[in-house]
């Protein structure tokens, strides 16, 4: 899954972030250990439904990606501060990416999948939201 349209969308979108990119997995964006607030875009899975079995191949593929978010307070050990600023983080990320249509020709709009906490440590939390897509896959 190319990931880049998303980043694009979302460095176009969203303001107040020090980095916006992708990654391979969240443990490598983790492992980066970014200046934040940070953002990475995460492809995450495809499930194609069954291929049509007339003339040329063509199948529907949900793709689900996730964006990392990280954000840090380093005067509040207790985490109140950052979740705060993750709260309004997460609502300008889905306003970017809500009912976005990455590509016109074969995609649907964009839908929010979940979100779940991934860690809170060294005062840095990170979330990961998770969005899907249904695409058409065609071939001659």
């Amino acid at each position: 899954m190319d990931v880049s349209p998303i980043v694009t969308r979302l460095q176009a979108q969203l303001t107040g972030f020090v980095s916006i990119g992708a990654s391979a997995d969240a443990d490598a964006a983790i492992d980066n250990a970014p200046a934040t607030p940070a953002a990475y875009v995460v492809p995450l899975t495809e499930t194609p439904d069954a291929p049509d079995l007339v003339g040329v191949h063509h199948q529907r593929l949900a793709q689900a990606f996730a964006v990392v978010l990280v954000v840090s307070n380093l005067r509040d050990v207790t985490g109140a501060a950052a979740a705060a600023e993750l709260a309004a983080k997460r609502t300008a990320l889905k306003a970017a990416l809500l009912g976005w249509v990455p590509d016109a020709s074969n995609a649907e709009a964009v839908a929010f999948a979940g979100g779940a906490l991934l860690q809170f440590r060294d005062q840095r939390l990170w979330w990961r939201d998770v969005f899907t897509v249904m695409t058409d896959y065609r071939s001659a």
